[in-house]
């Protein structure tokens, strides 16, 4: 293929500008150019699917869900200082909340769903030798998910949404000790433990 023919098939060259021999040498190319094509078209396509999914990583295989619950630690002394004026402070209700939607009138389409009223509950603990403080309870899947702060040296505190209800908890100090609240109701866990419970009533109620 010489550079006329060359510049024909990029498009830069009429075909009629090229002489008898180059058109001879064109058709023969298209020509062969075809029949290498048709043997591609005529040989299946190789399934590459078994071989793909063979060399695609394998997902971990999923480990059990371990629910961490007070009872699975005994729980260790710990010590604590209480001051009385916290004495009737730790497990109250600090703050009380609901969200209700108004209600439409009869022409306003369907009726709205009223939202589920939530309780603030300030949860306080003092804890001097503590480095850190979380609560467990039926409201976390008894997870020490949720952390309390120091307010103070040694006055750990969270304000944490509940819904009414009865609610048993404990708090976990320094990941390991389960410590029952001591200004709450005490309840046993069935394990040999203590949790501490707690009752809180619909905002708005006598």
């Amino acid at each position: 293929m010489n550079d006329r023919i060359h510049a024909y098939l990029d498009g830069d060259l009429p075909l009629d500008d090229l002489d008898p021999a180059e058109r001879e040498a064109l058709a023969e190319m298209e020509e062969a150019l075809g029949a290498v094509a048709e043997h591609l078209r005529s040989i299946p396509a190789p399934d590459l699917t078994a071989s793909v999914m063979r060399s695609l990583p394998k997902p971990p295989a999923p480990s059990p869900w371990r629910r961490v619950a007070g009872w699975l630690w005994t729980p260790r002394p710990v010590r604590l200082t209480l001051r009385p004026a916290y004495g009737l402070a730790a497990a109250t209700l600090a703050a009380f909340a609901m969200v209700r939607m108004p209600q439409p009138s009869p022409s306003a389409g369907p009726v709205a769903v009223e939202a589920a009223p939530t309780v603030y509950v300030q949860f306080r603990l003092e804890a001097p030798d503590a480095h850190d403080v979380a609560i467990a309870g039926t409201f976390t899947g008894w997870v020490p998910r949720e952390v309390l702060h120091q307010t103070e040296p040694g006055v750990w505190s969270a304000l944490i949404p509940l819904h009414p209800g009865v609610h048993d908890y404990a708090f976990v100090v320094d990941g390991k000790d389960w410590v029952p609240d001591p200004n709450a109701a005490q309840v046993a866990d069935s394990f040999g433990g203590t949790n501490s419970r707690i009752s809180l009533p619909p905002p708005g109620s006598a």
